[in-house]
């Protein structure tokens, strides 16, 4: 290796000199200006009309956009989107923005100044769309028995938009596509549903998976019952600029963006290591609920890149904890109460966990095979009832793993873990 090997840990980077193997970030350069790689999405949809013309005769439009655990350039997108629903004459006090929270904490209005833009909030009004707090419309259910409750007046507009990321993710193959509408503006009916251990469990819900997922074919079916027809999605480089941009119809665009990207996405290593050390950068380091996704790519692949018994080092500073929302701290406390993973795992699939307890549920099943540690994390105290261990350094939990192995441990330094998906061969 050329390169020193390094994983971020929230804004920081940490080198990991004593690793075997490096994986570097995904070398996504950023697309250029950002303002030019909007309009020439805007300009050349995919698979649907422009919106300039799709939104003629609409008096009311709602865009959906992510809350802050997503880094997206909002902003510049919504800017650009607005010029074209003045071109179709809708007016300013015809659109609504909406911040897709999902079960995460609502947001002030400076924090939606901030993910809208100021020059945007100024001008458009821009609510929250949270599970918990927000009137929601029931749509009906899928054909496999969904509810459809989405934000009531997203569900009620002519036109409804939605911006967001691609990269991978644990149930929907892939984030962006219909998910800002149909999981970031739903009720928590519809939350609990399609993130029920026994949805999440069924065959073809995986990472990186699109096509024969149930999570994803349920999201788009909910979708569907919704005004949703257009979408701006985005995926990030490493400096947290857009490296691509696609627009139009959402499923399309998901589609598109995800088979493009998906070479830089998933790496494949030869035989299993003993440590993954997994490197979290901010914002998806702010809290445990983020950062714990790293663990469940690595643990829950089809072929998992680690060793049985093996310890996943995730790399995150935690500023938040276990998180401040009610799935984050619902989350923490389902972890810390069960007697064991297996309990946890019982438990999940014949009793309600509440919003969050999903990801309790996939890190039990982590945890039945292989254990978790936390690398520079503020408080750390919350860690151990969790069931995760807590260290000053890298070295010293690649230490404790080779106390416990009565060897030299094999490394594996995955710089960027949110976005860089190991596995076996």
């Amino acid at each position: 290796m050329n390169e020193v090997p390094w994983v971020f840990c929230g804004a920081a980077r940490l080198e990991v000199p004593r690793a075997d193997a490096f994986e570097p970030p995904a070398r996504l350069a950023p697309a250029g200006d950002v303002d030019l790689t909007v309009e020439r999405a805007l300009e050349q949809p995919v698979a649907a009309p422009r919106l300039r013309e799709l939104a003629r005769g609409a008096a009311t439009v709602a865009v959906a956009i992510p809350d802050a655990s997503r880094p997206c350039p909002s902003p510049a997108i919504l800017t650009h989107l607005l010029g074209e629903l003045r071109h179709a004459d809708v007016p300013d006090d015809g659109v609504s923005i909406h911040v897709g929270c999902g079960l995460h904490a609502t947001t002030t209005t400076q924090e939606r100044a901030v993910l809208a833009g100021e020059a945007t909030a100024a001008r458009i009004e821009v609510v929250d769309a949270q599970g918990l707090e927000t009137d929601c419309a029931d749509l009906g259910r899928t054909q496999g028995g969904v509810p459809a409750r989405i934000s009531r007046r997203l569900a009620e507009a002519d036109l409804a938009i939605t911006v967001g990321v691609v990269e991978p993710h644990l149930y929907a193959g892939f984030s962006g596509g219909v998910k800002g509408v149909a999981i970031g503006c739903a009720g928590r009916q519809t939350i609990a549903a399609t993130h029920h251990p026994r949805f999440i469990s069924q065959a073809g819900v995986a990472v990186g998976e699109l096509a024969g997922n149930p999570f994803q074919r349920a999201l788009r079916e909910i979708a569907a019952l919704t005004p949703l027809h257009w979408a701006v999605n985005a995926v990030m480089s490493e400096g947290g600029r857009p490296s691509a941009m696609a627009a139009g119809d959402p499923a399309a665009v998901q589609e598109a963006l995800a088979r493009d990207q998906a070479a830089s996405w998933f790496r494949q290593v030869p035989e299993p290591f003993d440590v993954i050390v997994a490197g979290i950068h901010a914002p998806k380091s702010d809290n445990f609920y983020q950062a714990s996704r790293a663990a469940t790519y690595i643990g829950l692949a089809a072929r998992p890149a680690l060793a049985d018994e093996g310890v996943v080092v995730v790399c995150a500073d935690l500023p938040d904890g276990p998180g401040d929302g009610p799935g984050e701290r619902n989350c923490a406390a389902v972890l810390a109460g069960a007697a064991s993973p297996a309990d946890l795992l019982r438990r999940g699939i014949t009793e309600p966990l509440g919003p969050g307890g999903q990801r309790a549920f996939v890190l039990a099943r982590v945890l039945e095979r292989f254990r978790i540690a936390v690398v520079g994390a503020h408080r750390p105290e919350f860690l151990e009832p969790l069931g995760v261990a807590a260290f000053d350094s890298v070295d010293a939990a690649v230490a404790a793993a080779e106390s416990r192995l009565g060897r030299r441990a094999r490394v594996l330094a995955v710089a960027d873990a949110m976005a860089t998906v190991v596995c076996g061969a």
